[in-house]
């Protein structure tokens, strides 16, 4: 008889994307047995499925596919190096009876967050439901706000001045209107590492984290969004995530600075043009017969042996 597979660890509707930190629980995690068994290459495949699963749809569990795990294990198409690392990475996921596979562990996390995002949203609407009711003119604080915070501000704002919700999600598509200049629906404006992520995952990269080390090296070298995203397509036309693109931007760095510390600086010495442009005429003259070849003048050497002559008395 075969066993009856059990029921999704969390409603079909739970959905984090955007949700820019997940819990990781260290202790717990580091006393594990997976933690003591696992490979370095396990334990990475196994951590950026983690990551990957917070993002799905319902949050906490992943497509029960191996060409689509091996991707969001950032394997690219390497099926066959996914399969050796396949059995510890999926560590803690269970394939329940939609087809996915669920990490309880995960599951967990993500229901609490969700809880609060709804509680978050509830509270919104009813302040925006409020406002509604208001005359032109009269101001107010946000339901339940006592905090003193401005209105339609839940006193939750980030020390970068990110706009979040109970979750520490950036809130989107629930303001009167969009946000200006990549700005927030309170005005404010989202960090360096932000603004490339956001654009990013606007362009198709799903998988961006404004905290990998790798893109803040290259914004503090100077790295602008237009370079991610000309890295876009390529990314994608080879399967690839957030990590390539970073790969790409960073090659193409170190190939300028390469090129650059080989270029002269400034104009070129005039001696230096004129001897390779009389260089180059001669090249070409010889090569068409105009300019014949001088033969060099033989250089005749005497060979004498030095000696000292009295001067001769004459008479």
């Amino acid at each position: 008889m075969i066993a009856q597979l059990p029921e999704p660890l969390v409603p079909p509707d739970v959905d984090l994307r955007g949700l820019e930190y997940m819990p990781l629980l260290g202790g717990r995690l580091l006393s594990s047995d997976f933690n003591a068994s696992s490979t370095d290459a396990e334990w990475r495949a196994a951590l950026t499925l983690w990551w990957a699963a917070w993002g799905q749809v319902p949050a906490g569990s992943l497509p029960n596919d191996d060409v689509v795990l091996c991707r969001l294990a950032d394997l690219g198409r390497d099926v066959k190096a996914w399969r050796k690392v396949k059995a510890k990475a999926l560590y803690g996921f269970t394939e329940c009876s939609d087809g996915r596979l669920y990490h309880e562990v995960l599951c967990e996390q993500a229901l609490i967050a969700w809880e609060k995002r709804v509680k978050e949203r509830e509270k919104k609407a009813k302040w925006r439901e409020k406002q509604a009711r208001k005359e032109p003119g009269q101001d107010g604080s946000v339901h339940g706000d006592s905090e003193g915070t401005e209105p339609g501000r839940n006193g939750s704002g980030t020390a970068d001045g990110t706009r979040r919700d109970g979750t520490g999600q950036e809130e989107i598509g629930t303001g009167t209107s969009p946000p200006q200049g990549g700005a927030d629906l309170a005005g404010h404006q989202p960090t360096s590492a932000g603004a490339i992520c956001r654009a990013l995952r606007q362009a198709g990269i799903g998988d961006t984290n404004p905290g990998h080390p790798d893109l803040q090296v290259l914004l503090d070298a100077g790295a602008t969004e237009a370079e991610f995203l000309g890295a876009v397509d390529e990314s994608l036309d080879k399967g690839k995530p957030f990590a390539y693109v970073l790969g790409v931007v960073a090659g193409q760095r170190k190939r300028a600075a390469a090129t650059a510390a080989q270029l002269h600086r400034g104009p070129l010495p005039t001696t230096a043009i004129t001897d390779r442009k009389n260089r180059q005429l001669t090249t070409a003259g010889l090569m068409t017969g105009a300019v014949r070849a001088q033969p060099q003048p033989q250089q005749e050497v005497v060979d004498v042996d030095a000696r000292v002559i009295a001067p001769r008395k004459l008479g």
